[in-house]
């Protein structure tokens, strides 16, 4: 009888377990997000989620803002301010003047990491015209750059009767969130059935190990995940299909400027020892690009001027690091005290944790090596804590500012984006006043960046995602990698 009870009960649970339902694509994703909230949308992961849940006026399309939810603009300077004038389209799925009047109220007036960079907007409201809000801007904001901030997902305009009521990040992106279970998987349906261009649903899978993406992406249950350093030697990297972006993203290594035995020598010593090239060529499968200073050498040479040097500014080279190494102001106590590199503790980063610190060691430093998970090391990090930090920074948007404001800007520091702590007032200036912002200048805030060393340079890693030929059948779906 009790043998019959057992049977009986492992039927009832075999055949009345609820199936999850498969969604038309499955992404791979290496975390969660902090927060669905896209004011706090800092970190890749973040930024990725926002461009498939959440739209704003503009967007970025092929390196310039372009209207999204914004059908009509007038941009008239006025007794030294800004009147900017916005019709909004007029569609059953998109926002309200309502909606966009609290998106960016809320923006203005809410503690963030990127709120300072929207104090150009003095007021704003709905006029008495059909769908129309009215903007009142400093006069030292241009058009391109003010369209450029109301594209990024900070901006974002959420619904302000789903906000109120329930608390709930609703958005006018191509999707809407239906379910998140954290560490696990968040379930995407599209809003707008009649874009084909576009899967109906998505399933973004949290995968941290990139083993287990590629163990998935073999048995056709993940349709796209990014390659890690490691695996861009496989077969799978060349039998299936692989995006690439290059030049969007900068690896480097904060330096804590709180500590003051990390003077400019010391600072320079560390970026001399490092062997970039070889660790590019060896490491990397050649599949990074050096810097110029904090920028992507591949990025400045698109830029169309003569005057761009694209020679790096630190070449390895072991004996000038040493030599600088002992005109630091702490040397040679500082051979003796053990230094602390910190990282996420995947296995991506810690193999070039493992490179950076054995190139470190060969010029005397003691260095030990800290993998950590991602929420505790950008939490410590901010708080201005450790050493030594290997990070990842992704501009916003492709502007050359975007690699210099905010992770050099001294009002910026910890989770404002300026990481190293950094503090050059002159630089600071020239980031503060919009006018200013012009390619001249913005050279030669590299070429000073580049001689005060706030971080050790190393490269800008190519992003190469795996993708499955359900993927490929849609074509707007690679733009949100």
């Amino acid at each position: 009888m009790r043998t019959f009870s057992l049977i009986f009960l492992i039927l009832s649970l075999t055949f009345c377990q609820k199936k999850t339902t498969a969604a038309d694509v499955s992404l791979g994703f290496p975390s969660d997000p902090p927060s669905l909230d896209p004011l706090f949308a800092t970190d890749l992961v973040s930024q990725k989620l926002s461009g498939l849940l959440f739209g704003g006026l503009f967007k970025i399309q092929n390196a310039k803002p372009e209207m999204n939810w914004a059908e009509d603009s007038k941009f008239l300077k006025k007794e030294k301010r800004v009147l900017w004038e916005i019709r909004l389209k007029s569609e059953p799925l998109g926002p309200t003047p309502d909606d966009v009047v609290f998106s960016i109220q809320r923006l203005l007036n809410e503690t963030s990491p990127r709120g300072g960079d929207y104090k150009f907007i003095k007021e704003i409201f709905a006029t008495p015209a059909t769908n129309t809000i009215k903007l009142v801007l400093d006069d030292t904001v241009s058009e391109e750059e003010a369209k450029e901030k109301l594209s990024l997902p900070f901006a974002s305009i959420l619904s302000k009767k789903d906000f109120l009521e329930n608390g709930e990040f609703h958005s006018f992106g191509k999707y809407s969130l239906v379910s998140w279970k954290k560490n696990e998987s968040l379930e995407l349906i599209k809003r707008n059935s009649n874009d084909r261009n576009l899967p109906d649903t998505i399933r973004i899978r949290i995968l941290s190990q990139s083993t287990t993406s590629l163990f998935l992406f073999r048995k056709g249950e993940l349709d796209s995940f990014k390659l890690t350093d490691f695996l861009l030697s496989l077969s799978d990297a060349k039998e299936h299909n692989t995006i690439i972006k290059r030049g969007r993203s900068v690896q480097y290594v904060a330096i804590n400027h709180n500590n003051p035995c990390f003077d400019k020598n010391f600072r320079q010593a560390l970026n001399f020892a490092i062997p970039r090239e070889l660790i590019i060529r060896k490491l990397l499968e050649n599949k990074a690009d050096l810097l110029k200073g904090p920028v992507a050498v591949p990025f400045l040479s698109q830029l169309t001027s003569d005057q761009i040097d694209l020679t790096p500014g630190f070449a390895y080279d072991k004996n000038k690091a040493v030599s600088l190494l002992k005109s630091s102001v702490c040397f040679p106590g500082i051979l003796n005290k053990t230094l602390e590199l910190r990282m996420r503790g995947d296995d991506e980063n810690q193999a070039k944790g493992r490179a950076i610190v054995q190139a470190l060691k060969e010029i005397g430093l003691q260095i030990k090596l800290k993998g950590m998970e991602k929420a505790p090391l950008y939490k410590e990090n901010g708080e201005g804590k450790g050493d030594l930090t290997l990070l990842t920074w992704y501009a916003d948007y492709e502007s050359i500012w975007n690699f210099l404001d905010p992770v050099f800007h001294e009002e910026k520091s910890g989770n404002g984006g300026n990481r190293a702590f950094y503090s050059n007032r002159g630089i600071t200036k020239i980031l503060n006043d919009r006018k200013e912002r012009n390619l001249p200048n913005a050279l030669k805030i590299i070429k000073q960046i580049e001689e005060d060393a706030p971080w050790i340079f190393l490269w800008s890693i190519q992003e190469n995602y795996l993708v499955s030929d359900k993927f490929t059948r849609y074509a707007g779906l690679s733009e949100f990698l």
